[in-house]
């Protein structure tokens, strides 16, 4: 049967306090915003996610928008396309982007494809395009991010079409009916929000793009100090996630990776065939 070639890419970073994760490291941490590039035998190379990108730089610029830049302390730096370039991947190469949510450091890159479709949980855009430019700004989304053709190419998935998957404990939608790429309803962190099962040669992945943060989250219990809640879409959604997924990681069928965790960092070092990533610490 076949399998898709997963490779795991840095698309900036934003500095948080990891206490708010684990509740005893009181240092700033770099989250990064990975986007991963997956090569699917029929339709070729598909994104997930494009990390913050030179756009982000812009679209922080104005108001309200322009605080969340400082708060987070985020910096973009290559552009995904740059990124792929210079690993033999061309832009208009990309036939897909699977969004897994509509926040900054996940679509800053969505300009540089102009031959993708974007596929997307039907609600992760259509709930933050109801808000006010101050409550957009407050929940990380920065419209000026999106395409102009934007509604053009998209995807969005309904609701109905995420089905109980048979192997997680999750709703699941196979992106192209061959089970090769299934997103996941991940519910709590950002409306629509979704992760991304791939089948591949080796272990099984499980992304779980932004539905945990650190491993530390699933490895045992304990839930993230309150100032972190503040930013979820729905914390009682977040949580109950959070505690799906312990399920899944303690089942040990599949390799789970959050965005921001140090499981995406070395997928990036040993691919690079780099010195080991700094010593874990969450």
């Amino acid at each position: 049967m076949s399998n898709v070639d997963v490779r795991f890419f840095n698309g900036g970073y934003c500095r948080q306090l990891l206490a708010l994760v684990d509740h005893r490291s009181w240092k700033f941490a770099r989250f990064h915003a990975v986007f991963l590039a997956v090569r699917h035998p029929r339709e070729g190379w598909v994104l997930i996610d494009t990390g913050y990108g030179d756009a982000f730089k812009q679209a922080s610029q104005r108001w309200p928008w322009r605080p969340c830049r400082w708060l987070m302390l985020m910096r973009a730096e290559a552009s995904a396309a740059g990124t792929l370039a210079e690993t033999g991947i061309a832009a208009d190469a990309v036939r897909h982007v699977v969004i897994t949510h509509f926040h900054g450091g996940h679509i800053g890159g969505l300009k540089d494809f102009p031959a993708a479709r974007f596929h997307y949980h039907e609600n992760a855009l259509r709930s933050l395009a109801r808000l006010t430019e101050r409550r957009q700004a407050l929940s990380a989304f920065f419209p000026a991010l999106l395409p102009g053709d934007f509604s053009k190419r998209a995807r969005w998935i309904a609701s109905e079409r995420f089905a109980q998957d048979a192997e997680v404990p999750f709703l699941s939608h196979d992106l192209f009916g061959d089970g090769l790429i299934r997103l996941v309803h991940l519910p709590g962190h950002a409306p629509g929000h979704v992760g991304v099962l791939l089948k591949t040669e080796g272990r099984r992945i499980f992304y779980a793009a932004d539905a945990f943060w650190r491993s530390c989250q699933i490895e045992k219990p304990g839930g993230l100090m309150l100032p972190a809640y503040a930013v979820q879409w729905n914390a009682d959604a977040y949580d109950a996630t959070i505690a799906r997924l312990r399920e899944v990681h303690q089942s040990g069928q599949w390799e789970l990776i959050a965005c921001h965790g140090a499981e995406a960092q070395q997928k990036i070092a040993n691919a690079r065939r780099a010195v080991p990533v700094e010593k874990r610490t969450c």
